[in-house]
């Protein structure tokens, strides 16, 4: 194996190898496809898409990564992709984002899962709160936001930062953290499933 191997990024291997455990039917895709523009501005780096085989609303998973920093670690967002045909204009595009609430700033533990939205999102954010596997996943995985893409592509987008331990350093070569089970698999298929009926 050669240095450049050694030092690549491989939290999209990672995330792959995870859902295959799971029985999940996804494939490294080619890089350099139009899919990896998704949420992918000038200043974060997509890793690669993972496209998903299994029958589900989720077409495929861009992993993107911001570098680190002097002074902050880098960060690693999943946007799992659920094409569908949506209006052209934004008048109905939502919005939804968990806080999650910790007993002490930064480093203390996770209490509680708030969900805020726009106002075309209320009604998700609403069915969200109520659902205790939702909040469960937020809980245990990390950040999540969902909203709507409106143009090219269009659908909906369900975005998670895998939550980051104390001990993740500012020199990490791959995401840590990243774990998922069948149930966790089962519940983002779920809000895809919400997001056609908002």
């Amino acid at each position: 194996m050669n240095f450049k191997e050694i030092i690549r990024d491989k939290t999209r291997d990672n995330l792959c190898k995870k859902l295959l455990a799971i029985n999940i039917d996804c494939t490294l895709s080619e890089r350099g496809i139009i899919e990896e523009k998704l949420f992918n501005p000038w200043h974060r780096k997509s890793l690669g898409v993972i496209k998903i085989n299994s029958d589900s609303p989720i077409e495929y998973i861009n992993i993107v990564k911001k570098p680190g920093g002097k002074n902050s670690p880098p960060r690693w967002w999943n946007y799992f992709a659920i094409p569908a045909v949506t209006p052209n204009s934004k008048e109905g595009y939502f919005e939804v984002s968990s806080i999650r609430k910790k007993s002490f700033p930064v480093f203390g533990k996770v209490t509680s899962i708030v969900w805020k939205s726009n106002t075309n999102g209320e009604n998700l954010a609403n069915k969200f709160t109520q659902d205790a596997e939702i909040n469960s996943l937020a809980f245990k995985l990390g950040d999540i936001k969902v909203q709507s893409l409106h143009g090219n592509p269009s659908g909906y987008s369900i975005e998670i930062e895998f939550a980051r331990s104390i001990r993740s350093g500012l020199l990490s070569l791959s995401a840590p953290n990243i774990a998922i089970d069948i149930n966790q698999w089962s519940t983002i298929n779920k809000i895809a499933n919400l997001c056609f009926e908002n």
